[in-house]
């Protein structure tokens, strides 16, 4: 279970990964996101699960609907709503499987820009230091 304090962390990733269940072509999104991600403190890794495990149960549902939410989700409700789902035991969470592929094809174009902005922060610390 996340503590209060790794909500407000997270708000902003949950915030950012909700753009992708948005009604049009997440494709635009993808560069601003991924600054998002890569300035968050989680690895890649973890970013993952987030997407797939927290936000994608919460939000999969505007994928399947004929009109969807196309200009953003309440950032309180997102969180409100991903935090209430965490606290419930895992046996009573519904599986994140449905529509997963969604998230998992969004993660691809996502992964290798959050590393590459990762690796040139680093780079520009490591000039900068010397």
């Amino acid at each position: 279970m996340i503590g209060i304090a790794d909500i407000g962390t997270r708000r902003g990733v949950w915030v950012g990964f909700s753009e992708l269940y948005l009604d049009t072509d997440p494709a635009p999104a993808y560069d601003c996101l991924a600054r998002i991600l890569a300035a968050s403190p989680y690895p890649l890794g973890e970013l993952r699960r987030i997407l797939l495990e927290e936000v994608h149960p919460v939000l999969r549902g505007n994928l399947l609907s004929s009109a969807g939410v196309w200009n953003g989700f309440d950032p309180d409700w997102l969180c409100a709503r991903i935090a209430a789902r965490l606290a419930r035991p895992l046996w009573l969470r519904l599986p994140a499987g449905l529509l997963a592929a969604t998230a998992k094809a969004s993660w691809r174009e996502l992964e290798p820009r959050i590393a590459r902005l990762r690796g040139a922060g680093s780079a520009i610390s490591q000039n900068t230091s010397k």
